[in-house]
């Protein structure tokens, strides 16, 4: 690492102050190794209490107690910066005042016991006379430096050992390494420096280089991952807009192919009702002339009687062309809402996959700085290092190596850090857009198949939740004992892909009861009843998570509080929990906390809830009701807005369980009664009911999934940890 002629490997802007652009002037050095003037660090602190961010690597520093003064003056670069200022004056060939005669001569030397310039016969006397023989080996010649073959070590040895910090009229001869390596005399060693570990500086030296020798090693080594990482990120931001272009154009097909079906459907209606007032009025013409030539073949007398008859056939005629008017004009009215329907959606998923786009690209390019700063780090501290080595210089090295050293230890931990979330910036995964269905959609009969869980059943085995995510698998959760609850990844014939347990929050008393809720084509959002709140990726079994008691303590109330359900808004990235205190809790993706909704206080005990087009639907065990109420996570309380239509099966008492909604947007309930279950369908609105149908009596929550069949509503049942599949088809 180090170079054999520094002056000329090393650039100007390395003696250059970053924030004035001048040379630097009496240089403060900071922990991270950068270093600024004294005036503009100065400057810099002004308005700053505590800590400042280092201009050039955004590093955190700590402000000393005595601040500017406080941090370390960079002596090794005021050496530097002596010989770039003598070099200087040897070119300008300046006649200047020499120390020996007093004469202005043209300067040819640089005596530095003296600290000042000789001309040419000084300069021999220097090298001749016996009285300043000890001054020889610290004069530096313009020929030395014309020939530019001073290097850095023989600079620092036409310098005098540093003073006694303590006594500057002594020289040092120890380095106290108690404290930070300092020069100290003699007589430090019986007064303030009295037991500290005094060494030789040359053996300080030769510890201190060994040890920089061997970081700079590693450090180098690491530095390997760089090119790689940002290759990656490269990487990573071509998929990313690759992925939102293939997103996009899928959409566009489903949308052009969407939008081609309900034109078609239009036409065809209005066909039909062009078709049937031409079948009309022939038929009507065809009616009325055959029983005006009834009339002139009867009698005049019964004129009145058939007059009566035409007016009720015109009548009938007319009612029955208005009903069947309105019939057409309200499917046609219910196409064109459902084509608005489609244009808002496509406008509005276009809008949060942009926003998706560059949220992610941000995130992307954050870790590129990051990065780039790194590696601008670890350029400032290979320069310094091989000019510190490159001197030679045992007071150097002791002084400067330590600092080095420091600087590098957090830059290897940096430099080695991996970043796993970077592998997930370019997966922007949305549902397909909503199958909007002007029709009713049909539960086939029958359950269609009916699959076993691969899943191990402890003796505590309860499967409580369900779902599937766009990637075709299906999730399930529930309590394995006591103080264990599983999350389980299957496929449609029930062949597990993954199997975690998860254990209950040390401490709890309450029921590990775990439910799920989808969030992304990989990832499902959970929360356990012993209030533990995360996230699942279903492909590789990874699991964060939070303990949300504290939230739930801040409410109080005279019974014990718990969560319940949980549900999502993939578009926001927004995971909600229900509770059974009658409030929801919003948190983000990062399982980070938005904010407490209350809901109406009608709603004492979410079972289970469903964000739905823009609301929130709610099964509320205690009222036995289910609601709709105002969604808006900018308000502390939520509005009632209707109670969704129940069910009057044999005078039983319903519970509302679980509940779903299909890509049609039409609401799926499960409701249970004493040993009873039924599933009644929905409006997308949820106010309108429209089919109930009995399932198995083991039965407990219920999803839907895609497949290539069509969607299916999948029914899972407690105990027995069966899924029976039904059929949905438009009607």
């Amino acid at each position: 690492m180090a170079c054999p002629s520094p002056w000329k490997d090393i650039e100007d802007k390395f003696f250059e102050c970053s924030i004035c652009l001048d040379l630097f002037k009496e240089p403060k050095q900071l922990p991270c190794l950068h270093r600024f003037c004294k005036q503009c660090l100065e400057s810099l602190l002004e308005r700053q209490v505590g800590t400042f961010e280092c201009p050039l690597c955004k590093d955190v520093c700590k402000i000393p107690n005595n601040r500017i003064d406080g941090f370390k003056t960079d002596f090794h670069m005021k050496s530097m910066l002596q010989f770039i200022q003598l070099q200087k004056t040897f070119e300008n060939e300046e006649e200047r005042e020499c120390v020996g005669c007093e004469e202005k001569l043209k300067v040819t030397a640089y005596c530095f016991k003296c600290k000042d310039f000789l001309c040419e016969k000084c300069y021999r006397f220097h090298l001749t006379n016996k009285m300043i023989a000890d001054h020889r080996e610290n004069v530096l010649a313009l020929k030395d430096v014309e020939g530019k073959s001073l290097t850095l070590e023989k600079l620092a040895s036409l310098k005098e050992a540093p003073r006694c910090h303590t006594h500057p009229e002594h020289m040092a001869q120890l380095c106290c390494c108690t404290c930070g390596n300092l020069p100290v005399c003699i007589t430090c060693t019986y007064g303030k420096h009295k037991g500290h570990d005094l060494q030789d500086v040359g053996n300080v030296s030769k510890e201190e280089r060994e040890k920089l020798q061997k970081e700079l090693e590693e450090l180098v080594k690491r530095k390997e991952n760089v090119p790689s990482l940002t290759n990656k990120i490269d990487k990573v931001s071509a998929e990313l807009t690759s992925i939102v272009a293939d997103t996009k154009k899928k959409w566009k097909t489903q949308y052009e192919d969407q939008t081609r079906k309900l034109k078609n459907k239009k036409e065809k209606e209005q066909g039909e009702f062009n078709r049937f007032e031409t079948v009309l009025d022939e038929s009507s013409r065809k009616e009325l002339k055959e029983l005006e030539t009834e009339m002139e073949e009867k009698i005049r007398k019964v004129r009145e009687d058939y007059d009566r008859m035409i007016k009720i056939k015109i009548r009938k005629f007319k009612e029955n062309e208005d009903t069947r008017r309105n019939e057409i004009e309200n499917r046609v009215l219910k196409i064109d809402e459902a084509m608005n329907k489609l244009d808002a959606v496509m406008n509005e998923r276009n809008k949060t996959i942009e926003e998706q786009q560059q949220r992610k690209l941000r995130e992307t390019q954050n870790l590129s700085d990051l990065w780039n700063q790194w590696v601008n780090k670890f350029e400032n501290l290979s320069t310094i290092a091989s000019s510190v080595l490159e001197s030679h210089n045992h007071w150097t090295d002791a002084q400067c190596i330590p600092d080095i050293r420091a600087a590098s230890e957090p830059l290897v931990e940096d430099i080695m850090k991996d970043f796993p979330e970077m592998e997930s910036l370019s997966d922007i995964t949305m549902d397909d857009l909503p199958m909007l269905c002007i029709d009713r959609v049909h539960i086939s009969d029958n359950v269609e198949s009916v699959v076993d869980v691969d899943v191990t059943k402890a003796n505590d085995f309860f499967l409580t939740s369900i779902t599937s995510t766009g990637s075709g698998y299906i999730t399930v959760s529930g309590t394995l004992s006591g103080d264990q609850s599983f999350i389980t990844v299957i496929d449609r014939q029930g062949h597990q892909i993954r199997h975690d347990k998860i254990d209950v929050v040390k401490g709890s008393s309450l029921y590990p009861n775990r439910h799920c809720a989808a969030l992304s084509r990989d990832k499902i959002a959970s929360v356990c009843e012993s209030n533990q709140v995360g996230v699942y990726n279903i492909h590789d079994g990874s699991f964060t998570q939070n303990n949300i008691t504290s939230l739930l303590d801040d409410i109080k109330t005279m019974t014990v509080t718990f969560a319940t359900c949980i549900t999502t808004d993939p578009t926001r990235g927004h995971i909600i929990v229900g509770t059974s205190i009658g409030s929801l809790f919003i948190f983000d993706e990062e399982l980070k906390f938005i904010r407490a909704l209350k809901l109406p206080e009608v709603i004492k005990w979410s079972r289970d809830i469903l964000y739905h087009e823009g609301v929130l639907l709610i099964c509320d065990e205690e009222s036995r009701c289910a609601y709709a109420v105002t969604m808006d996570t900018s308000k502390t309380k939520a509005e009632l807005l209707y109670k969704l239509p129940q069910q009057d099966i044999d005078g039983e008492t319903w519970y509302p369980y679980s509940i779903c909604a299909d890509r049609a947007g039409l609401v799926y309930i499960f409701w249970r009664s004493f040993g009873n279950c039924i599933i009644t369908q929905y409006s997308q609105d949820g106010q309108q009911l429209l089919t109930t149908k009995r399932t198995e009596d083991t039965a407990w929550c219920l999803t839907t999934l895609m497949t290539e069949e069509g969607e299916k509503l999948l029914v899972a049942t407690s105990y027995a940890g069966k899924i029976l599949c039904y059929g949905l088809t438009p009607a």
